[in-house]
């Protein structure tokens, strides 16, 4: 492209990337201008950055008031398009949080993901590496704060049976108790903010109260949730000092992946670590370290303060006042330099991203050896990179599907799983179907593309089976096949009668039982999905005057087919006409019938 064709301002802002009209990457600058153009002027050693630029057929770009502006903006581009070359950090599995809910009658719950971390909808304390769901028992158990999905809104005929259990006080049917009931909620959130001395004081001031006034089964109680909030706080890690709101954040850059530890202090206790790896294969490598932190923070709870390493420091303005605009108030940056509390912290925080890394490639290197293992040990054609495993799903043969899921280097690969939808019969006939599948996948696929194993789920019939099918085809000396059996996870291999057995500790198993398990777990996915459009199509596209554009009219209005049948003649003929309204109660009251 001729890039001195666009008139680009010199003003800041973002830029949008395109491909085939497909935003490929998105990017922020002070001057839109001169970012842009040091893409198409300068001599890149990243091969990245010259991929890239060879595939930009277009740029768009939106000036802002500021480089702040420019920075948000860029942001909601980036989750809006989520484009091939941008670094982003996406919904992960996180070390639990403990939420408890903005609601009337609040709840404390358990959460696992980055994506359910919601401020508008709830407090988090956390994350805790160890004994999230020991400290939600503690509470539960102390305050009898309930854990439950029942809708508050709604006042029940009678509690659930955790309230006879004495683990809830019941708000789902006694609605009076609202104030002793968000006094105890209070209690929870200052023990889980760090505050556990002061509530101890409390129950201590309590328990002697009630002794003094002979209430003794009521001192007994207070005497025991003193009891056990005092070993919830002595189970807290180190404490630095009271007041203490604190995330301390370090990453470092290893080769061609991000490791990022961020520990974080509440009320001068360190109470939990987050751990993320990040790939930067792919990736263009600007403004690393701002992306990485408006990515976690986009996603977890923001401190009253955060201590960075002293090499970032040039960010300070450009994220305070990000991070000032998202929490609503001033957040206080710290970049130490040396001595000092935060450098101690920060040293520990590095202490704990080291031993991360470390962990990170030992991991790395037993899936290698096991790789090797079940090379060397199953005497295979090729060492084993690439397995794919196929898994046949089908009841009474009806919507019969296969599913291939596929591992790389012991992991699974998503992008590269395939489903199929089975042609052949509509009764239960497994080696059919695998015959049609096998056929369908290996008879045109180069013998390059071809996975070091093909893996079956089942014995020695299976097996025997799809080697005959490949040897029909003329591909079963390409890669090596083999069968895992589910009862006692015995590996065959084509043509050998014995089976090989591994220990179901030994992760050389485990790579094969994860490749058989994801393949299943697919194909039981697709088969629901098409189950479920053939029940939709039995009832609804038999219909005189239904086609799809009104069928899936009708179900995003109604939800559902039940919401239809349940439905008046008058209000389906606000969404299709009258004639055809009353076709469809005839219809789906007939099927009632039958």
């Amino acid at each position: 492209m001729e890039i001195k064709n666009y008139n680009i301002p010199k003003l800041p802002g973002v830029y949008l990337m395109k491909n085939n009209n497909k935003v490929i990457y998105v990017g922020k600058a002070k001057n839109l201008q001169k970012r842009v153009y040091s893409y198409f002027f300068l001599d890149h050693k990243d091969e990245k950055t010259k991929n890239l630029v060879r595939n930009i057929e277009d740029i768009e770009t939106i000036i802002c008031n500021s480089e702040v502006d420019a920075f948000i903006l860029e942001n909601n581009l980036i989750k809006k398009y989520s484009p091939k070359y941008n670094i982003q950090l996406k919904d992960e599995k996180t070390y639990p949080y403990i939420k408890i809910s903005k609601e009337k009658f609040p709840k404390i719950s358990i959460i696992r993901t980055t994506k359910l971390l919601n401020p508008k909808t709830g407090y988090y304390f956390g994350p805790y590496p160890n004994g999230a769901w020991k400290l939600k028992e503690t509470m539960v158990k102390l305050f009898k704060i309930r854990d439950c999905n029942r809708d508050m809104n709604k006042k029940f005929n009678r509690p659930c049976l955790k309230y006879y259990m004495k683990f809830c006080s019941g708000p789902c049917v006694f609605k009076d108790i609202e104030k002793e009931y968000n006094e105890k909620v209070n209690f929870s959130k200052e023990i889980l903010n760090g505050k556990g001395k002061k509530i101890i004081k409390e129950l201590d001031t309590l328990m002697k109260l009630s002794a003094e006034n002979m209430e003794f089964e009521k001192a007994i109680v207070y005497r025991e949730q003193k009891k056990e909030i005092e070993e919830t706080v002595n189970n807290q890690v180190s404490q630095y000092g009271k007041g203490i709101d604190e995330d301390v954040f370090c990453m470092a850059k290893d080769g061609s992946r991000i490791f990022i530890c961020i520990l974080n202090m509440r009320e001068g206790k360190i109470l939990g670590k987050n751990s993320i790896t990040l790939s930067l294969n792919g990736k263009i490598e600007s403004n690393i370290f701002q992306n990485v932190v408006r990515g976690f923070y986009t996603n977890h709870p923001i401190p009253n303060s955060i201590v960075f390493q002293y090499e970032y420091k040039e960010n300070q303005a450009l994220l305070e006042e990000w991070l000032r605009i998202k929490k609503g108030k001033k957040i206080q940056l710290n970049f130490p330099l040396r001595g000092g509390r935060r450098k101690s912290i920060l040293n520990m925080a590095y202490l704990n991203l080291n031993k991360d890394i470390i962990s990170f490639y030992n991991k790395k290197n037993i899936i290698e050896e096991s790789m090797s293992k079940l090379y060397n040990g199953l005497n295979l054609k090729r060492y084993p990179r690439k397995i794919e495993c196929f898994d046949i799903s089908n009841i009474q043969g009806k919507d019969a599907v296969a599913s291939m899921s596929v591992s790389i280097e012991g992991r699974a690969s998503k992008k590269d799983y395939r489903k199929y939808k089975i042609n052949s019969k509509d009764t239960p006939d497994d080696f059919q179907m695998m015959k049609e599948v096998i056929e369908r996948r290996y008879s045109k696929l180069k013998k390059e593309d071809f996975p070091d194993i093909i893996l079956i789920d089942g014995g020695l019939g299976q097996i025997n089976s799809v080697g005959q099918i490949l040897e029909s085809i003329g591909r079963d000396n390409i890669s090596d096949l083999l069968s895992i059996a589910k009862k006692e996870e015995l590996i065959y291999k084509y043509k050998e009668k014995e089976p090989y057995k591994f220990s179901q500790s030994d992760e050389t198993l485990k790579i094969l039982i994860r490749a058989r398990d994801e393949a299943h777990r697919f194909g039981i996915t697709y088969h629901r999905k098409l189950r479920k459009k053939r029940i939709i199509k039995s009832e609804l596209d038999d219909i005189e005057g239904i086609g799809e554009k009104r069928r899936n009219k009708l179900l995003r209005y109604f939800g559902s087919v039940e919401g239809i049948r349940n439905s008046s003649v008058e209000e389906i003929s606000k969404i299709i006409p009258l004639k055809i309204a009353e076709k469809i109660i005839e219809k789906l009251k007939n099927t009632d019938n039958n």
